[in-house]
Order: C-alpha cells, then sequence, then structure tokens
C-alpha cells in the first residue's frame, strides 16, 4: 500500500471508514435480536481479525516498519499481561475468558491482545487530536496520559456487556477498581512508545481511522449497554 496512488488511498480509507460504520451498526442491531445473536457471538472473533486487519494495513502503510514493531511488541505485552492476570488475579484481579471471543492459549482468546493494540492506536490517534503537530519532549506523555484515560473509559463501557455476552466472568459479576487501574497502566505505556507520525495526510489519515473505530466500539458498546439496562437484562 506504500505505492498506492492518493486518489486509491482516499478511497481505501473512506471505504474502511463506511465499512466500520455499517458493520458496527448491523452488529449492534444483530446483537439485540434474539434469533440473530447466537450468529453474532459466533462471528465476534472474526469480525474483530478482519475489521481490525483493515484498520492496521492503514497505519502499516502510513508509519511503516515502525508501526509493525509496535504492534507486535503491544501485542506480546498485552498477551502476557493478560495471561498473568487470568493466572494470578494479580493485575486486573480475578477473572476468566468465555468462549465467546474464540481459540485461546494459556486462558486468553488469541484475538484479545489484537484487539488491545487497536484500542490503543485509536486512543493514540483521538488524543493526538487535541495535541497540536510537533509538540516537544512532554507531548508524548501527555499523549499517553490521554490515551490511557481514553482506554479506560472504553473498557467501562464494555465491561457490562462482556460479561452479558459471555467474553469474561468477573466473580459475582463485579468489576473491581484494579481492572481499570491496571487497563489505564497498560494502556498509557503501550501507548508511550506508540511511533507518533504527524507528518503527512496519511499519517492523519490513518489516525483518523483508527479512531472512528475505537468510537465505533465504544457507541456499540454504549447502545447494548443501555437498551439491555432499559429492558433490565
Amino acid at each position: 500500500m506504500k505505492t498506492i496512488s492518493a486518489s486509491g488511498w482516499r478511497l481505501y480509507v473512506r471505504a474502511v471508514a463506511f465499512a466500520t460504520v455499517c458493520m458496527y451498526a448491523v452488529g449492534t442491531a444483530g446483537h439485540l435480536i434474539p434469533t440473530t445473536l447466537p450468529t453474532m457471538l459466533v462471528l465476534t472473533p472474526w469480525f474483530l481479525l478482519a475489521l481490525g486487519a483493515l484498520v492496521a494495513a492503514a497505519a502499516m502503510a502510513a508509519s511503516g516498519r515502525r508501526f509493525v514493531l509496535w504492534a507486535a511488541g503491544t501485542y506480546a505485552f498485552t498477551f502476557l499481561a493478560e495471561a498473568a492476570g487470568v493466572a494470578t488475579g494479580a493485575i486486573f484481579g480475578q477473572y476468566e475468558y468465555g468462549p465467546t471471543l474464540g481459540w485461546a492459549w494459556r486462558g486468553v482468546p488469541l484475538v484479545i491482545a489484537f484487539n488491545w493494540g487497536l484500542v490503543v492506536h485509536g486512543a493514540c490517534g483521538l488524543a493526538w487530536r487535541r495535541m497540536r503537530a510537533g509538540k516537544p519532549a512532554g507531548g508524548r506523555w501527555s499523549t499517553a496520559l490521554q490515551a490511557g484515560l481514553i482506554a479506560t473509559a472504553f473498557d467501562f463501557l464494555m465491561e457490562p456487556v462482556a460479561m452479558h455476552l459471555d467474553y469474561w466472568r468477573w466473580p459475582d459479576d463485579r468489576v473491581p477498581l484494579q481492572n481499570y487501574a491496571a487497563w489505564f497502566a497498560v494502556a498509557a505505556a503501550a501507548a508511550a512508545v506508540h511511533p507518533r507520525d504527524h507528518t503527512g495526510s496519511r499519517a492523519r489519515d490513518a489516525q483518523r481511522l483508527a479512531g472512528l473505530y475505537v468510537l465505533a466500539q465504544a457507541v456499540f458498546f454504549l447502545v447494548l449497554r443501555t437498551v439491555w439496562h432499559w429492558q433490565g437484562g
């Protein structure tokens, strides 16, 4: 995608943005209809992989090897944090994963660290929109803190829905404060080493696309959380 023309790039980004909004809208409706919910659950890990790969491809085209190295490192870092968390309860608290997110190793679905990376990447994109391009040294830490807060707010929206859909389980369905503290720490740490690239329209497009991806997921969880709350679920 490095050699794609400017018009081809714009078409790709707009197509992925359109697909993101449409697919999450369809997914939201599918989760709210009892007859289609089982199908939605089966498709969940494949949906996350397919749509996430399209978003990641834009970042790879804009930032090249730096993003690939960051993504690989973030996958390893977050997977190890999840594996240690499931095994010991010392990081996020006592929890275990259900079957919805698909294939797992060491009790952790393989897709979960992939989505971790996309959430942090998107949180960075949203944080960068609040920062001036080229802001010196302190800007990286300010962005990391903002990205950590965005990711933690995302998890707050997600938790009740994730439990309802059997993504994972907490004892007595109570999410400990420790979980949110760990989410902030892990997300901020990953964001602190994210390969910032404010130069060029492609980098900015990739950042906006990543931000849209996280916002679409957040709206998905917010709508389901709200509707099920009204229904007494």
